[in-house]
């Protein structure tokens, strides 16, 4: 029997299934999109700092790994409807706080919980694609169509922060978050049977395992921080970082302890037993730190090119085009059961194509036309590895132990999350204080370069009226301001650069593993012969 039909009323066409749990899963991703898109805005609406707008970031992602596996026993209590009716009530309670209050503590707080709140959306909309496809496929597609929503969606969101960003205070995005889950929400009501049930086996909600949940929402609250504030408070200068390590090191110890001898554990922790689960979770956190450089571009095309925030967000439908049909290709290459590792190669193989055309970008007077391939390209390795790789992690253990797998993955995707800001942000502080020292010490009087473009700053001041000992002074800011403006794409080459290596030793990894492997083997039973 097909399940769409027992969910779904008779005179709902499947084409526009999709289409509402596309609208339904909008404003959750738009959470996430919209602060990343502005986070300097944020900063300053909040009076904080741009690290404290990564760290609200963060806390949403902590929301959806830490609430995950108590979500599950919640979503097969009640009645599908009815708790999906409540998860849209709290969201939307949730975004009116947030509009409402500038209070940075309630901020905080409310931030991680729409990550958990998040999580139930996520689930119902993960439930209801899974029921479009017959199941020895639905798993497959299923996974391509949400993690494929989910990528795209961050296109729509640009565009959305443009207008809200241009033409109001940052906190009406929580407002705009709400009017856009109306049409989302009424038309999956409307179509959802009454009755309907996406899980049939309902589990009681008594012994909920509390305790593993504080413990582990505290570890990934402390280890963001840590990762995130290090560098501001000189890592292990500071007594609080001590501290905070301190605390992860002996809540981590009664974490694990309490997993090994519960009957049903928080987190299955046998599935790193697993040898192609460690695998894949040391391929997703190395992809996820890879991707997280096009937020480095984002400084060139506002910056260096001059493009405002409309032509920004058209530009990255290019994006959304490339995982669009990347990961279309994926799914049908694993259906057909391709070498798995050959679509991580080709994966890889366009990020590596990627950076390699941004580092040549930046170093040039680049327009709209020179960016449209290299994204496009960006967005065929993401719809590649993210479905190849998350499937493989999930794939990798025992359909038992498949939850586990898949709360581990979403706890390992926020870690190379937290890791990839940090990275950036040390790679900025140190890359543009060298170039702009070497820079320094280049751009004196004494140069000939230096005396005709401070010569030039000073016949444009002139020019627009400014006496004679004001020009020089603006034309010493205007040489300041442009070897600021150089030292930033110096970075972005050089973060491009570095990230490329990686890249092509990630490949090279892949190419040689399962013959390193074999001689791995070879030598430990050499080693050890049994």
């Amino acid at each position: 029997m097909d399940q769409s039909a027992s969910i779904f009323k008779s005179w709902v066409p499947k084409w526009s299934i999709k289409a509402i749990i596309f609208l339904t899963i909008l404003p959750a991703v738009s959470m996430l999109a919209g602060y990343i898109g502005g986070i300097s805005s944020a900063a300053s609406y909040y009076g904080l700092d741009p690290t404290d707008i990564q760290f609200s970031i963060v806390l949403y992602y902590i929301g959806i790994a830490s609430f995950f596996p108590l979500e599950r026993r919640f979503f097969s209590y009640f009645a599908s409807k009815s708790y999906f009716l409540m998860s849209v009530l709290l969201f939307t309670a949730i975004n009116l706080t947030l509009y409402l209050t500038d209070n940075v503590m309630i901020f905080m707080v409310f931030r991680y919980l729409g990550g958990a709140v998040t999580v139930a959306l996520i689930s119902v909309s993960l439930n209801l694609i899974f029921a479009q496809y017959h199941s020895e496929r639905s798993r497959v597609l299923g996974y391509a169509v949400f993690y494929g929503t989910l990528l795209i969606a961050n296109a729509f969101t640009y565009l959305l922060n443009a207008y809200i960003f241009q033409n109001f205070d940052f906190n009406v995005l929580y407002l705009a978050i709400i009017y856009i889950q109306i049409p989302g929400v009424l038309l999956l009501f409307l179509c959802l049977k009454r009755n309907m049930r996406l899980l049939t086996k309902r589990l009681p909600l008594f012994n909920l395992d509390w305790r593993s949940f504080l413990i582990y929402t505290t570890v990934l609250i402390l280890i963001a921080y840590v990762i995130l504030y290090g560098q501001y408070y000189d890592w292990f200068d500071s007594i609080r970082i001590w501290i905070c390590v301190a605390i992860i090191v002996g809540l981590l110890t009664i974490f694990i302890t309490i997993q090994l001898r519960s009957k049903r554990p928080f987190i299955d922790l046998a599935i790193y037993k697993s040898r192609n689960f460690r695998l894949g979770a040391l391929l997703l956190m190395l992809y996820y730190i890879c991707k997280g450089d096009l937020s480095v571009a984002n400084n060139f095309f506002l910056e260096k090119m001059h493009l405002d925030s409309y032509h920004y967000a058209y530009i990255m439908f290019f994006n959304a085009l490339g995982i669009i049909i990347g990961i279309s290709i994926t799914a049908r290459f694993i259906l057909t059961k391709r070498n798995m590792r050959l679509i991580w190669l080709t994966g890889f193989a366009f990020l590596l194509i990627y950076h390699i055309q941004m580092f040549y970008v930046f170093g040039s007077e680049a327009n709209e036309q020179n960016v449209l391939l290299p994204l496009f390209f960006q967005g065929m390795g993401n719809g590649i590895l993210m479905l190849s790789i998350v499937l493989f992690l999930i794939t990798s253990v025992p359909e038992s132990k498949s939850f586990s797998a898949s709360l581990s993955g979403v706890s390992f995707r926020f870690f190379s999350f937290t890791i990839s800001l940090a990275l950036i942000s040390f790679m900025n502080l140190r890359q543009t204080s060298v170039h702009y020292h070497e820079l320094g010490n280049t751009v004196t009087t004494l140069n000939i370069e230096s005396s005709k473009r401070l010569q030039l700053y000073e016949n444009i001041a002139l020019a627009k009226g400014a006496s004679t000992l004001k020009s020089k002074v603006m034309a010493k800011k205007m040489l300041g301001k442009a070897v600021a403006n150089h030292t930033n794409i110096l970075f972005a080459r050089d973060y491009y650069y570095y990230m490329g290596l990686v890249i092509f030793f990630i490949m090279l990894g892949i190419a040689l593993l399962p013959h390193l492997h074999y001689h791995f083997r070879k030598i430990g039973a050499r080693l050890i012969p049994i």
